[in-house]
C-alpha cells in the first residue's frame, strides 16, 4: 500500500468552506464552457446555463462534495454533442459501511440498490435515460448532453461524473520465438523455484485476467478457466464488442474466448494468462497451480482517430469495460477464491496518484477482500509518470526490468510504482494453436506480480494484501533508473515467503562443502527454551543462490546445544522427499527455520593444524540478551582447546555473578557456580578447568552429552565472553559470537 492510501478528513468548518469553494470554482469554469456555445444567441438560451450554474453551485455548498469530472465531460461534449460517462452515486443510509467488510458483496449489492433508488429521481429530473447499473459499486453509466451533465452535477445524490476513456494494452511490438523455456531466467531472477519446491504454486487460488480474448484451449491453460466473462462495449458504429455471442455482457464458459484461428486477437491475453498461471507440464507461469478467471474487455474499433497511433482497425478497451470487469470480480472474489487481478492495460499518463479515477472504489473493496489488483505502468519510457489505472494508490503498479536490475528503456518508472519485474522477451502462450512466442512490455511484468500474490495467498490464505505487499517490498531488490533518484523493489518471491514464515536468511554464508584443506564446517544450535525443538536448514549454492535441498535436525532438548558437521547435513539433505544428488560445490549458504528461539554458530575446525575458528557473522549486532549465555563451552575433556570465560559487571555496584552450567548434549543441569565479587565496571576471568576443580560435578552429570557446557548468567547486570585457547599454535580465539534463531511460523 502506498503511504497516502488513507485519506484524512479535514476539520468540518474548513472542509465545508474549501469544498464549497472548489465546487463553485468548478461550476464557474463549467459555466464558461457553456457560454462559449455560439448557438446561445437569445436571452432565454443564456438564462438556462445561469440557472443550471446556480443550482449546481448551491448544491456544491449544500452537499459539501466536489463535482468531480464535470469539466472534462463538458470539454468532450463540445457544441451540441454527447459523451459517455460514469456517474458515481452517493451511498449513505448504512451503505457506506458496506464497502469495508472483507466478505461483504451481498451487503454491497443491497447498498448499491439503495443508492440507485435514492438517485433515480435525479436521473429523471435530468432526463437521463438508458442508464446501466453495476452490481457491487455505486455507479451507473449513461450517455449525456451538456445540460444533462450539469443537471446531474447539481444533484445531492450524485458525487461525481467521469468520462469513459479509451485504454490500450501495455506491450511493445512482439518478437516471436518458436519454442519456450520451462523455468525461465525471469522466474529464476525473482527467486521462484524454492517456493515451488516448498509446495506453493498458487493451488487453490484463481487469478482474474482482464484483457483481450484468452485462448483457454491452449495446452498451457486447458482446464484452468472458471467464471469466464466478456464486458466489451459497443459505442455507435465504430466500436463493436467482440463477445462470442454477439451480445454484451456475456457470462459463462467460453465468454472470453473469441479467438479466431486466423487472428492475433487473443495473443496478448493468452500470453499474459500463461505468464500468470500457465502449466502444460513443461512450460509454467508463476502460479502454475492456480485457476484463471478470463475476462474480455476489448472491442474492435474502426475509427482511425480512436486507433491512432495504431492503424485502424484496432482493438481497444475503455474505463467502463474495466470497471464492469472489476465489479464482476468483486462480486465473485470469494466464491471463485480470486487472489489477484491482472490488468495489463494503460490509459493517460499521470504525475502522482490518480485517486480521482472511479475505479479506485472497487480496487479498495477488492483489497479489503484480500485481492491484489496488479496493473501495468505502460511503455512510454517516462520517468516520474505512470498511466491510469496503475497510478491508483490502492492498486499494485508494476514496471518492467530485464532479468537483472536494469529498467527497460521503454518502461514508465516513477515513485508511484510498487514493484518492478522482468518484462523483456518473456516466452508465453500464443492466442491460437499450441505454440509459444516472445513478448516484451509492462504487460508481461504484471502477471509475474499477480502470480506472486496468488502463490503467497496459497501459503497464507487469511493474510491481508497489505501484509503480503509489505513482505515483498521489505525483501525486494532495489532497482533505480539512472539519474532518476527513484528506487523501486524487484520482487523476490522466495525471500518474501521466508519473511512471512520467519526464516532467518542471514545464516550462514559460505559454509564449506564437505571437508577442505582449511578444515571442516561445524554448525551448532542452542535451544534455551523449556521444550525440545528442531531446526530446518535450506541449502543453497553459495555462488548462484540456487535451491539445493532441505535438512531437518533431530530434536534438540531444552537447554541443549547440538553440533552437526556440514558434511553430514549435506549428505542427509533431501529435495522433494528424495536424497540430493551429489554435486561438486565449494560453498553453501544455509537458511535456518526454527521451532524455538535460540542461538546458532558456524565454527571451522582444522584437525591438522589444531585450530578452532568462529566464522559466525549474523549481519547485525548481537542482541544484549544473547550475551547472557554461552553455547558449547569446552569441558576439561578438550585438553587442546581449553575454554575460559570473562564476566563483565556493568552495574554501578560491586557484585558476584552466578553461572548455571548445563550438559550441552542433553540439556540436563550440571552445577551452579558463583564468582567472587566483581568490581563495578570491572571484569573477572576464570577457566572452565578451574571451575570444575572448585565445584563438585555430580557423578554421571556429563553422561550422554558431547563434552560441552551451555552456560547462562542469571539476574546480573553484565555479560559473558567465551575465549578458547588453541594450544598447538598458541592462539586465543573469541567464541562468543552467535546468531539469533527465531521461532518460524513454518514447522521445521
Amino acid at each position: 500500500m502506498r503511504p497516502d492510501h488513507t485519506v484524512k478528513t479535514p476539520d468540518k468548518p474548513a472542509a465545508w468552506f474549501l469544498t464549497g469553494w472548489r465546487a463553485t470554482a468548478a461550476m464557474l469554469r463549467a459555466f464558461v464552457y457553456v457560454c462559449r456555445d455560439k448557438s446561445m444567441r437569445s436571452f432565454s438560451s443564456l438564462l438556462r446555463p445561469i440557472v443550471l450554474f446556480a443550482a449546481v453551485a448551491v448544491a456544491g455548498f449544500a452537499s459539501g462534495s466536489a463535482r468531480a469530472g464535470v469539466e472534462d465531460v463538458l470539454k468532450e461534449i463540445g457544441e451540441g454533442g454527447r459523451a459517455q460517462v460514469i456517474v458515481r452515486m452517493k451511498a449513505d443510509g448504512g451503505g457506506a459501511a458496506a464497502w469495508t467488510p472483507r466478505l461483504s458483496s451481498s451487503r454491497q449489492r443491497v447498498a448499491v440498490a439503495t443508492a440507485f433508488l435514492d438517485a433515480a429521481p435525479a436521473f429523471d429530473r435530468a432526463r437521463v435515460a438508458g442508464v446501466r447499473r453495476f452490481r457491487t459499486i455505486p455507479y451507473v453509466a449513461a450517455t449525456v448532453t451538456r445540460e444533462q451533465a450539469m443537471a446531474l452535477a447539481g444533484e445531492k445524490s450524485v458525487e461525481g461524473i467521469f468520462l469513459i476513456r479509451r485504454e490500450r494494452r501495455a506491450e511493445i511490438a512482439p518478437a516471436e520465438r518458436v519454442t519456450a523455456v520451462g523455468l525461465s531466467a525471469a522466474q529464476t531472477s525473482i527467486d521462484l523455484g524454492s517456493v515451488w519446491d516448498r509446495g506453493f504454486d498458487g493451488t487453490g487460488t484463481a487469478i482474474a485476467v482482464i484483457d483481450s480474448g484468452i485462448n483457454v484451449n491452449h495446452p498451457a491453460l486447458t482446464g484452468k478457466n472458471i467464471g469466464d466473462a466478456c464486458f466489451a462495449n459497443s459505442f455507435g458504429s465504430t466500436t463493436i464488442a467482440q463477445c462470442p455471442s454477439g451480445a454484451t455482457p456475456q457470462i459463462g464458459p467460453g465468454a472470453a474466448s473469441n479467438c479466431p484461428g486466423d487472428s492475433t486477437r487473443c495473443d496478448h491475453g493468452t500470453h499474459v494468462a500463461s505468464l500468470a498461471a500457465g502449466n502444460d507440464g513443461v512450460n509454467f507461469g508463476v502460479a502454475r497451480g492456480a485457476k484463471i478467471v478470463p475476462i474480455d474487455v476489448f472491442s474492435l474499433v474502426t475509427d482511425p482517430a480512436e486507433c491512432s497511433p495504431d492503424p485502424a482497425p484496432c482493438i481497444l478497451t475503455d474505463s467502463l469495460a474495466v470497471l464492469n470487469a472489476l465489479d464482476y470480480v468483486n462480486e465473485k472474489a470469494v466464491d471463485l477464491q480470486i487472489a489477484a487481478v491482472n490488468l495489463s492495460v494503460g490509459g493517460s499518463s499521470r504525475d502522482g496518484y490518480c485517486d480521482d479515477d472511479p475505479r479506485k472504489a472497487v480496487i479498495d473493496m477488492l483489497r479489503q477482500k484480500g485481492v491484489a489488483v496488479a496493473v501495468a505502468a505502460s511503455n512510454g519510457g517516462l520517468t516520474g509518470k505512470i498511466t491510469t489505472p496503475a497510478c491508483i494508490s490502492s492498486a499494485i503498479g508494476v514496471g518492467a526490468i530485464d532479468n537483472g536490475v536494469n529498467v527497460a528503456s521503454w518502461s514508465n518508472f516513477a515513485s508511484t510504482l510498487d514493484f518492478v519485474a522482468p518484462g523483456v522477451s518473456l516466452s508465453g502462450a500464443k492466442g491460437s494453436g499450441s505454440g509459444y512466442g516472445t513478448r516484451s512490455g509492462t504487460s508481461m511484468s504484471t502477471p509475474l506480480v499477480a502470480g506472486t500474490f496468488a502463490v503467497l495467498r496459497q501459503a497464507y490464505p487469511t493474510l491481508s494484501v497489505d501484509a503480503i505487499e509489505t513482505a515483498l517490498k521489505s525483501t525486494g531488490i532495489g532497482v533505480t533508473r539512472a539519474d532518476s533518484g527513484i528506487t523501486v523493489p524487484k520482487i523476490q518471491v522466495g525471500a518474501a515467503l521466508d519473511k512471512l514464515q520467519g526464516v532467518n536468511r542471514r545464516m550462514f554464508n559460505n559454509v564449506f562443502a564437505g571437508q577442505t584443506s582449511l578444515g571442516e564446517s561445524l554448525l551448532r544450535f542452542y535451544n534455551p527454551g523449556a521444550a525440545a525443538g528442531n531446526v530446518k536448514i535450506t541449502l543453497r549454492d553459495a555462488g548462484t543462490g540456487a535451491y539445493v535441498g532441505d535438512w531437518v535436525s533431530p530434536p534438540i532438548p531444552s537447554h541443549a546445544a547440538l553440533q552437526f558437521t556440514a558434511k553430514s547435513i549435506e549428505a542427509n539433505a533431501t529435495k522433494g522427499g528424495f536424497p540430493v544428488a551429489p554435486d561438486f560445490r565449494a560453498y553453501f549458504n544455509y537458511e535456518v527455520a526454527s521451532s524455538f528461539k535460540g542461538s546458532a554458530q558456524h565454527v571451522l575446525y582444522n584437525d591438522q593444524a589444531g585450530v578452532l575458528a568462529n566464522l559466525t557473522n549474523c549481519g547485525a549486532a548481537m542482541p544484549s540478551d544473547n550475551a547472557k549465555h554461552l553455547m558449547n563451552v569446552h569441558s576439561a575433556s578438550f585438553a587442546e582447546f581449553p575454554s575460559r570465560m570473562r564476566i563483565v559487571n556493568t552495574s554501578a555496584a560491586p557484585a558476584p555473578a552466578k553461572l548455571t552450567f548445563y550438559n550441552a548434549g542433553t540439556g540436563a543441569k550440571v552445577i551452579e557456580w558463583t564468582s567472587p565479587e566483581i568490581a563495578a565496571g570491572g571484569s573477572y576471568e576464570v577457566t572452565v578447568p578451574q571451575i570444575e576443580a572448585r565445584a563438585q560435578i555430580p557423578a554421571g552429570a556429563m553422561d550422554g552429552g558431547n563434552g560441552y557446557y551451555n552456560v547462562t548468567l542469571d539476574n546480573y547486570s553484565g555479560y559473558l565472553q567465551h575465549l578458547v585457547e588453541n594450544v598447538r599454535p598458541g592462539a586465543l580465539l573469541d567464541m562468543t559470537a552467535k546468531c539469533d534463531v527465531v521461532v518460524s511460523s513454518v514447522t521445521p
